[in-house]
């Protein structure tokens, strides 16, 4: 499984990485990162096999929202299944989020378990369709 984190933390892509490699444990993963939107869209251009963009909302450059607009509509990208990270969790922020077309959103600060739980429904989601 292929997976991009893009945020502008370093720790918080340190730690969505522990979180996904704990909670994803029994896969084998491969990690992409990047700082911004603009830096994430150029490494999926050389990366459109990528499973799950995990990817944060306010960014330097290019935040999180332009960079889903931009995926959601280059025919290459549809496929990936897009997870938000954002500090916002009003209910206004999380409807506009899931109306943007993603599989799922992180606020945070999140937990291990949140993580994991998280992935335990996009996995099974997954099954479902399949």
């Amino acid at each position: 499984m292929k997976i991009l984190i893009v945020d502008d933390s370093k720790t918080m892509r340190m730690i969505l990485r522990r979180g996904l490699t704990t909670a994803l444990k029994d896969r084998e993963l491969t990690f992409l990162e990047a700082e911004n939107g603009q830096e994430g869209l150029d490494i999926l251009k050389e990366n459109t096999d990528t499973d799950y963009v995990f990817l944060d909302v306010n960014m330097p450059i290019m935040n999180g929202d332009k960079m889903l607009y931009i995926m959601r509509n280059s025919p290459d990208l549809l496929k990936i299944k897009v997870v938000m990270q954002t500090t916002e969790g009003s209910g206004k922020m999380v409807r506009m989020i899931t109306g943007l077309g993603v599989s799922g959103y992180l606020l945070k600060p999140y937990t291990l378990e949140t993580v994991k739980a998280l992935m335990d429904k996009l996995l099974a989601d997954e099954k479902v369709s399949a």
